[in-house]
Order: structure tokens, then C-alpha cells, then sequence
């Protein structure tokens, strides 16, 4: 029996280890990420809103509400940052063709330019990902996804326990 404890213990630390460890990997990643970067047109941009610009560009004329679908984020938070992309010339609004209360969006030249830049800079990571891990990578990618994704339904579950823990 205490050598079951033992081992049950040992696992336990394991799992403790492993939660320190992504705890670390997502304060680097947040980190990285929360950097406000110059994508080539004279403007600072969020990850959010980059990834908005990217969004844009990869849908165009689509609406807010679709938009807003896409991030799972409410309209309100959309269009202020639909406001200042298009304050910054990165972004034109645009009425819907017969129904004018409709908004539809649309990059403008320094809104690619902007998309182009953040696409250069997710085929630099990802060059430098596969040198990392070389024949590997493909396989690497999809048990690290498969890992995630469990690891994902795992906090769900402790999500849903919380009240008992």
C-alpha cells in the first residue's frame, strides 16, 4: 500500500511539475503576444487587433456581427476596435448594398500591407519552429494538438467540479 502512495505521489508531482510548466509557457507566450508591434505601416497594433486586420483581410465584406462571431467577443467590443483601425487607415467601413444600417468591412492598401507583414511574420515563427524540431515537427504538431485539446476537456472538468474543490 504505501508504495502505491509513493507512486500516486510521484504522479501527483509530475502533474504539478507539468501545470508549473504551461503556467510558464503561457506567461511567455502572453508576454510575446501582448507586445504591441509595428507591422510595416507606422502603427502599433495588439495582437487582438492584428488579428482583427488578419481576420478582415482573410473574409472581406464581412460584418460586424460576423466578425464579432469570429473572436466570440460582443459587437461593442468589435466596433471599438473596428473605430480605432479605422482612425489609424488600416480599415474602410463600408454600407451594405441594400440595406444601409448594415456595415461591411474592407482592408485598405496600408490595412494589406499590415496583413501581409503579421502573415511574414507566422511563416519567420513557424520556419524557425520546423528547424527546431526538423523531421519531427509534423508529428510533434499533432500529438502536442491532440495532448491540448485533451488537457482543454481536462479544465472543463475542473471547471465544472470547482463548487466541490
Amino acid at each position: 500500500m504505501f508504495a502505491g502512495m509513493s507512486e500516486n505521489y510521484a504522479r501527483e508531482k509530475d502533474f504539478h511539475r507539468m501545470n508549473d510548466a504551461i503556467m510558464d509557457i503561457a506567461k511567455v507566450y502572453m508576454r510575446w503576444h501582448d507586445e504591441e508591434q509595428d507591422f510595416g505601416v507606422g502603427e502599433t497594433l495588439r495582437r487582438e487587433e492584428i488579428h482583427t486586420v488578419q481576420a478582415i483581410g482573410d473574409n472581406e465584406g464581412m460584418n460586424i456581427t460576423e466578425l464579432a462571431g469570429l473572436f466570440n467577443v460582443t459587437k461593442p467590443t468589435i466596433s471599438a476596435r473596428i473605430r480605432k483601425l479605422a482612425f489609424a487607415g488600416l480599415v474602410e467601413k463600408r454600407s451594405g448594398i441594400g440595406n444601409n444600417k448594415e456595415v461591411l468591412l474592407f482592408l485598405t492598401a496600408k490595412g494589406w500591407v499590415a496583413h501581409a507583414n503579421h502573415e511574414e511574420k507566422h511563416h519567420k515563427v513557424f520556419r524557425v519552429f520546423e528547424e527546431h524540431f526538423g523531421a519531427e515537427a509534423a508529428s510533434f504538431l499533432e500529438s502536442f494538438t491532440d495532448d491540448l485539446k485533451r488537457f482543454s476537456l481536462f479544465l472543463s472538468d475542473v471547471k465544472m467540479r470547482r463548487g466541490g474543490f
